[in-house]
């Protein structure tokens, strides 16, 4: 029921994103719908929680590497938050695999902890741009490719 409810927030949130987001919500929802489907096989599945998950980890901090160069390349606020929860989520991964006898219920759930924050941040960062009416700078390039300049 809850992988359900992720799949649904998720999908609604990146479908949401494409259409209302431009390049930098398409640029995110493709980010994540890829690191939510490459998650499936990377889990290791006979290992559960008790042992660090590498391939989790590893479609994780690729994700946060995509995530870290939207940022860069973005004139919008909230790539920088979806960043900063999912930075979490990496460290997690990290703290377990530092550390000996950690809980198993503990990684998980600082681990996926990530997963509702990051697509409820790029839904609320957009729709806030959208009733803002927020446009790219003045003398920066439009989804259309014409440069605007401010009058005067």
């Amino acid at each position: 029921m809850i992988s359900l409810l992720f799949w649904i927030l998720t999908l609604a949130a990146c479908a949401y994103a494409v259409a209302s987001g431009g390049k930098d919500g398409l640029w995110a929802a493709t980010l994540i719908v890829a690191a939510s489907v490459l998650t499936i096989p990377a889990g290791q599945p006979g290992l559960a929680w008790g042992s660090v998950q590498v391939g989790i980890g590893i479609v994780d901090t690729a994700l946060l590497a995509g995530l870290y160069a939207l940022v860069l390349h973005s004139r919008r606020w909230w790539p920088i938050w979806m960043t900063g929860f999912h930075l979490l989520a990496v460290a997690a991964h990290l703290a377990a695999s530092l550390t000996e006898g950690f809980l198993p219920k503990i990684y998980y759930a600082a681990a996926t902890f990530s997963a509702v924050p990051v697509p409820v941040a790029m839904v609320i960062g957009i729709m806030l741009d959208r009733r803002a009416g927020v446009a790219p700078p003045a003398g920066v390039a439009r989804h259309d490719g014409e440069i605007r300049y401010p009058p005067g």
